[in-house]
């Protein structure tokens, strides 16, 4: 696989493409709901809404997911607040997927964590998320390609 969907190339690395979609629409829903909130007099909630959204946006642009394979590192930034960790390939233990399901059956949303073992220490990184599950297989056989995982020995 040279083209990928949810990788760009940049040089010898590739840079998780970041999914603005669902991240703008719950954007523009907590924007309506503060406006409306200050509308109706209760402008200390639509202030708390306005900063939320504000912040929810500093952590799109804040997160990073990339991957080295000449260096074969990964570095993960998840949010702004939290500092960046390079891990080794040899750390990545697994890949978790989480499905999020509204009344037990119909699923919302679909997560995809990264594992990693460093130091007998489990640690864990949201790479992406999708609204179904095959959205998810994609974007694992993707990092197994970049990461030489699919390869025979």
């Amino acid at each position: 696989m040279n083209n990928y969907q949810f990788y760009k190339k940049d040089g010898n690395v590739f840079i998780f493409k970041n999914q603005p979609i669902f991240m703008s629409v719950m954007v523009i829903i907590i924007f309506i709901i503060a406006g409306l909130s200050y509308k109706y007099n209760f402008p200390l909630l639509g202030w708390f809404l306005v900063a939320l959204a504000v912040l929810i946006i500093a952590n799109f642009f804040a997160k990073k997911f990339v991957i080295d394979p000449r260096q074969q590192t990964i570095t993960c930034k998840p949010s702004v607040f939290v500092a960046t960790k390079t891990y080794s390939f040899q750390d990545f233990t697994n890949f978790e997927v989480l499905a999020m399901k509204y009344l037990g059956f119909i699923t919302t949303n679909v997560f995809l964590n990264a594992h990693f073992e460093v130091n007998g220490k489990d640690s864990k990184f949201a790479v992406g998320q999708a609204l179904t599950h095959k959205g998810i297989q994609k974007m694992v056989n993707e990092t197994e390609d970049i990461m030489g995982l699919n390869q025979n020995v």
